[in-house]
This record gives C-alpha cells, structure tokens and sequence, in this order.
C-alpha cells in the first residue's frame, strides 16, 4: 500500500511547518505542539506501509491535505494571541492520522460512524479556524463578526453534510 502523503511532498511540509513556526507568533509551547503533531503526520506518512493494513479503504484522503493545514497555520501565527488557535490546529495532523489508521482497517462495527464523525470533526474545525483567522485578521466585531461567524458555520455545515453523505455512500457500495 502507498504512502498516503507523497514522498516528494514530506520537504515541503517541512518546509512549511518551519516557515510557520519562524514567523509566527506562537509560544515554544504552541509552537513544539505543532511541530509534534506535524512531525508524526510525516512520519505516519513515511512509515504508512507498516501501520496500514490492507483491510479497508476510508472515503476520504485527508494526509495529502497537510501543506493546506501547515498554511492554515502559517496565517494563524500572524494573529496578535495565535496560541489557543494553534493548538486547536494540531487536531488536524493528528486527527488526519487516526481517520487514515482507522480507515485501512478491517471492517468492524462502528467503523463508518467513526470515520463520519472524524471527518465532520476535522472539517468543521478548518472552517472554525479560518473564520476566526479572517475575523481577527481583518479585527472585524459586532455584526460583521456575526455573519462572518454565520456564512462560514453555513458553508461548514453543508460541506459536513455532503460529506457524511459520501461516507454513508462508499460504505453501501
């Protein structure tokens, strides 16, 4: 089985989780969280042979998404507190690694809603981020904060739905 992350692109996430923590403003708490989580993403990756078993095929590849996260990031550490944000964002690399593992494994019960409910997790939380990175970013309150909140939770929570709908989908096929 392939790696779920291509190999050419493991320097450049490199790369990017570098560029992010050096210009960013995070804490060497925040900032080791990150890089922690980023590393056993690249490192599940890299080894994904010997932790994935031929046994199941999830209705998502979310690994490969890392560069986007690591930008996510990178935007977030230009914000005046990035700390709290950035440790909701090492959800993403590390929830990525668990809907892979439990993905490539043999099929048990439970394994579509847990997979489901993953991936609506991880969704949801990038949709959270980048509307709180746009929100603070711009320094946006009151009712423009409202429906910035509204217009991303909307286009959240269909992105979740359809997904879901995939997922239940790919398990009756």
């Amino acid at each position: 089985m392939s790696s779920p992350l291509p190999l050419w692109m493991m320097p450049f996430a490199l790369a990017l989780l570098a560029i992010a923590l050096l210009f960013g403003r995070f804490s060497p708490a925040a900032a080791g969280v990150a890089a922690a989580a980023t590393l056993a993403a690249l490192v599940y990756s890299a080894l994904g042979s010997r932790f994935r078993q031929g046994g199941g095929r999830p209705a998502a590849n979310l690994l490969p998404l890392l560069p986007g996260h690591l930008l996510l990031l990178f935007g977030l550490g230009t914000l005046a507190r990035p700390d709290a944000l950035a440790f909701l964002w090492t959800v993403l690399p590390v929830g990525s690694v668990v809907y892979d593992w439990v993905g490539t494994r043999p099929a048990f019960a439970g394994r579509t809603s847990i997979l489901t409910g993953l991936y609506a997790i991880l969704w949801l939380v990038v949709f959270f981020l980048l509307e709180r990175l746009i929100a603070e970013g711009k320094a946006l309150s009151g009712h423009a904060e409202v429906v910035a909140a509204m217009v991303f939770g909307a286009a959240g929570v269909v992105f979740v739905v359809t997904g879901a709908a995939r997922h239940r989908r790919a398990t009756k096929e």
